[in-house]
């Protein structure tokens, strides 16, 4: 390759690079930028999502806590019959109403989650439309709390 094939090559190189550049220039200032309003907005829906989540865990901590301690007690207690047939019977209800309690305490907490995002998802909306694209966190995450 000679002097004047590389020469060229490196205008066209340099043409690009700074094309690019400058179009991520304009991205940063221009359409991708948001206002201090929009981002203390955002900040504000941030804080309202995370306090209604952690209310919900702070019922259903105590619920899931206190339905395990009921079935501690409840299945000791069985296990103090010496018929096995009312044994059986016993120990049946209670893994029935340990259920039971464990998922509505769940229920509870799932929907406390779910109302957090979508109140979370609509105010981030009314703060600007474009700011929704910026965070890709969401409910499915949450949920394995």
């Amino acid at each position: 390759m000679n002097t004047f094939n590389k020469f060229v090559i490196g205008i066209m190189i340099t043409t690009l690079m700074g094309g690019a550049y400058s179009a991520l220039a304009k991205e940063k200032k221009g359409k991708g930028a948001l206002d201090t309003a929009t981002l203390l907005c955002v900040q504000k829906a941030i804080d309202n999502r995370d306090n209604a989540i952690l209310m919900g865990l702070d019922v259903y901590y105590p619920a899931a806590k206190t339905a395990l301690q009921t079935r501690q007690a409840a299945l000791k207690n069985a296990w103090t019959q010496t018929d096995q047939k009312i044994r059986k019977d016993v120990i049946k209800t209670i893994w029935k109403s340990y259920k039971n309690s464990a998922k509505s305490a769940r229920t509870a907490m799932k929907g406390a989650q779910k109302v957090a995002w979508k109140k979370f998802e609509a105010d981030r909306k009314v703060c600007n439309p474009k700011a929704a694209g910026d965070d890709n966190g969401s409910l499915g995450i949450d949920s394995q709390l």
